[in-house]
């Protein structure tokens, strides 16, 4: 299995609108349903979003995004940064938390 980190930046927020919105969300429930996104959230500045996601392949994680709503629709370009997890907390949820 391959890690990698996704940074997506927006580039044309104007053509943000519900519709784009809740297919966009859609999409990433059925990745994070199937396992394969650890965790999504938006930057601090609201330039664009990150998540954390694994796959086989980085062909996969390249389709993924190729059909992602904000890059079909020209809102957000992606930067992917595969990394190796050297060390893991025992306990993700309660270090989120603090």
């Amino acid at each position: 299995m391959k890690f990698f980190m996704v940074e997506g930046t927006l580039q044309h927020i104007e053509q943000m609108n519900e519709k784009v919105m809740m297919e966009h969300k859609s999409y990433t429930q059925k990745e994070m349903d199937a396992g394969n996104i650890l965790m999504a959230g938006l930057k601090e500045d609201m330039s664009g979003g990150l998540f954390i996601m694994r796959s086989d392949s980085l062909a996969y994680v390249q389709t993924y995004l190729e059909n992602e709503p904000f890059y079909t629709y020209g809102i957000q370009t992606y930067r992917i940064i595969e990394f190796s997890p050297h060390f893991l907390t025992q306990n993700l949820a309660q270090w989120l938390e603090k």
